[in-house]
């Protein structure tokens, strides 16, 4: 039960938009970024905060980093979540999500793989649920879960399911902005099985290191929908120090 309140999409359903993701007239891309956000108590604009009972909070701030205002995301030995509704944008013809992120500080010794070290600096998840059921795809910036490596977990008595994916991990250093993508529709399609929620979707940030008792700290740029897959502009560049 403490897992379902700290990496899963915990009531989405209460919280509607704040800033409209999807434009009025039809583009090739949606993007999510912070170029106009600030930070509002324990959120950013735009976003809504949701921490767990009895664990410190993960904090959130819009940062200006490499000439870009970035959303700053660090946790110490705690955990806390920001959630966008974006039910707003119609996945079936925007199925290709990227997003730009880096890690700075990874959770000592975490490990995706295993429930007692389950933590991470950065977690993107994408479902939709209501109070009864819970269902979302997780891509995750890991320490020494295999990139690649993938599972299944259920929580609250089997009403939450999360599928994750290792994005990234270590070897892929600190202080490097790196850009992926990945088909969320095409997963999600499978997740339900052919039919992809319209309504009660929303996207989740989550910083985690409660359960290894350490620290994190990690960056995000922007997160995008698009008609096609992204075309990739080279490998990830070396952050500022």
């Amino acid at each position: 039960m403490i897992k379902f309140f700290s990496h899963v999409l915990w009531l989405l359903w209460l919280f509607p938009a704040v800033v409209s993701a999807a434009p009025a007239v039809p583009s090739p891309v949606i993007r999510i970024d912070f170029s106009h956000a600030k930070k509002e108590g324990k959120t950013v604009t735009g976003w809504t905060y949701k921490g767990k009972l009895g664990t410190g909070d993960a904090s959130f701030d819009v940062r200006e980093l490499d000439g870009m205002k970035v959303l700053y995301m660090e946790s110490r030995n705690s955990t806390g979540s920001l959630l966008f509704d974006i039910s707003s944008i119609d996945l079936k013809k925007y199925p290709y999500m990227s997003w730009k992120w880096r890690v700075d500080v990874l959770p000592e010794g975490a490990d995706g793989e295993i429930p007692a070290k389950d933590d991470q600096a950065i977690g993107i998840y994408v479902g939709s649920g209501s109070s009864f059921s819970q269902e979302s795809i997780a891509l995750r910036w890991e320490t020494k879960t295999g990139k690649g490596k993938s599972g299944f977990v259920k929580y609250g008595m089997g009403a939450v399911k999360v599928h994750w994916v290792c994005i990234r991990n270590e070897k892929d250093g600190l202080k490097r902005w790196q850009v992926d993508e990945y088909n969320v529709y095409e997963a999600l399609n499978k997740i339900f099985k052919g039919n992809v929620p319209r309504k009660n979707i929303a996207i989740t940030l989550s910083a985690n290191s409660q359960y290894t008792g350490s620290s994190s700290a990690a960056y995000l740029e922007y997160i995008q929908f698009s008609a096609k897959p992204p075309v990739r502009k080279g490998k990830g560049k070396k952050g500022n120090q």
